[in-house]
């Protein structure tokens, strides 16, 4: 037996929680295993059962648009959002296209919950605009998120025009820092991650996880007596901070070598 077949045997045999099981099995091969191809047939398989209801249908299709977005189908991640109604996603999926009309026109259609509200406010920062001013909590959940995809997308001047905004962003969250350092660390973009991070520690100075970021920051620079001396004072705000630990045991492997 096919393991396509196999997974028709177990949707038609077992009760709905086998169905939703199987949908968030194919959501872990999305968020976690980063393997989309098999995301998207595993969906494709569950769909052909006709053994879904509403529920389950809705969430199958959310985490199809889902594996999309991630493998950079945006077109078909915006189809398949506007299709369910999540017009933020579905806005969000357009942008990374650089529609931004149509982005606009579906954020401001949309019933005002707050990720339409950050919609909106990231126009204006990507236009280099005055707009509205961010949450806190629109900032903490959006923020590094939207640069990571813009980065990926290689909407590079939507990333560049973002952080421009900084100051704005500290004024609301202290966050804003790290979270921007953090990002662009994350995808390569040592020096402006460096600065970012130093910038965030003249705010909270003994802030762990900005300490313990800047400390990878030297570690993949090669700087490894300043990742040291950088983790060293991360432990010493959190003794607990299995990160910055495991990360001292390779630096402190790598000065022994050079010694």
């Amino acid at each position: 037996m096919s393991a396509s077949e196999n997974i028709i045997g177990v949707l038609m045999t077992n009760n709905d929680k086998s169905v939703k099981d199987l949908i968030i099995k194919a959501r872990k091969e999305v968020l976690i295993n980063k393997n989309y191809f098999k995301a998207l047939i595993s969906i494709s398989e569950i769909e052909k059962t006709n053994a879904l209801n509403d529920e389950e249908k809705l969430f199958l299709k959310n985490t199809a648009a889902l594996a999309y977005l991630e493998n950079k189908e945006y077109n078909k991640a915006a189809e398949l959002y506007k299709e369910i109604n999540e017009n933020y996603q579905a806005g969000f999926c357009e942008l990374l296209l650089g529609n931004e009309q149509e982005a606009e026109r579906l954020w401001h259609n949309a019933p005002d919950a707050p990720a339409c509200q950050w919609g909106k406010c990231l126009l204006d920062f990507i236009k280099l605009k005055k707009g509205k001013k961010p949450t806190f909590f629109q900032i903490r959940n959006h923020l590094e998120t939207d640069i990571g995809y813009f980065i990926q997308a290689n909407r590079i001047k939507y990333t560049e025009n973002l952080i421009k905004h900084d100051e704005l962003f500290m004024s609301v969250n202290l966050e804003s820092y790290k979270l921007i350092g953090r990002t662009l660390l994350n995808y390569g973009f040592f020096n402006m991650a460096r600065k970012y991070l130093l910038k965030s520690l003249q705010i909270l100075p003994n802030e762990a996880e900005t300490l313990y970021f800047l400390g990878r920051y030297y570690y993949l620079t090669g700087a490894y007596r300043e990742c040291q001396i950088t983790l060293g004072k991360c432990l010493e705000s959190n003794f607990d901070y299995t990160p910055a630990r495991e990360l001292l045991a390779k630096t402190e492997l790598k000065l022994d070598n050079i010694w």
